[in-house]
């Protein structure tokens, strides 16, 4: 009797044992949430086309259906192996080319552009200097296709007066970001656009109020069928974890 009930302790302590270093071996897996160190959104700017977004082969909440010039939820994945999917809406066949290059502990947007059939991705760095008191910051995402004559290159200015001066950013291409731009904070700003080297107004972009220290992007894209002002879509910074 003594030895069966030494034999059962034993046998609880090994199972115990077992049982934590489960525990313990999920926390080293690309899903778990001790190793999901790095945030990335992307953003479908795709014409015509609507996209499912997967981690781990699940589509979830803000990442379905997600139409030209939206943006999916930030994800908190692994960088070594972040498990990301990109899918036109409906189907569980994902795109081509996706094949990511991420930090640990850094943030990310993700730009899909190009086709259905040919994808482009260009993973953007969301990493900023928080700008001064009293200032906010604002990036512009060119995200027009050859589709829109003369959008391949800009400058950018910040709130410009009649004498445009010298240009904030310059030859910000397609599938190219500028820089974050210093602008006032609270209070509704000008960015306008040219094409590289001239100073006629290609468009003014207007974006709203941005809280002093925060920063925000603008995607612009091809314009609208019928129109000939290109399409912005605000995208707030992701929250830091």
């Amino acid at each position: 009797m003594k030895l069966h009930r030494i034999s059962t302790a034993l046998l609880t302590a090994v199972t115990v044992a077992a049982v934590a270093a489960c525990s313990d071996d999920d926390t080293d897996t690309p899903t778990s949430a001790g190793t999901a160190n790095t945030t990335v959104r992307f953003v479908n700017a795709i014409g015509g086309a609507t996209l499912d977004f997967a981690q781990n082969g699940t589509v979830g909440t803000g990442n379905g259906n997600v139409a030209y010039g939206s943006s999916t939820s930030c994800m908190r994945v692994n960088n070594a192996n972040p498990q990301l999917s990109v899918r036109t809406a409906g189907s569980t066949t994902s795109l081509t080319g996706f094949n990511p290059t991420f930090a640990a502990n850094g943030t990310y947007t993700v730009l899909v552009t190009g086709t259905t059939a040919a994808p482009v991705y260009t993973t953007l760095d969301d990493a900023f200097t928080a700008p001064g008191a009293g200032n906010a910051g604002i990036r512009i995402i060119n995200a027009t296709s050859g589709a829109t004559p003369g959008a391949g290159n800009w400058d950018i200015y910040v709130n410009p007066t009649a004498t445009l001066g010298t240009p904030n950013a310059t030859a910000v291409g397609r599938n190219l970001a500028s820089s974050y731009l210093t602008v006032p904070a609270g209070q509704t700003n000008t960015i306008r656009l040219t094409n590289a080297g001239s100073t006629t107004t290609l468009q003014n972009i207007t974006v709203p109020s941005i809280t002093a220290g925060n920063v925000t992007s603008v995607v612009v894209t091809d314009a609208a069928t019928g129109s000939t002002t290109l399409q912005t879509f605000p995208l707030p910074a992701c929250a830091t974890p």
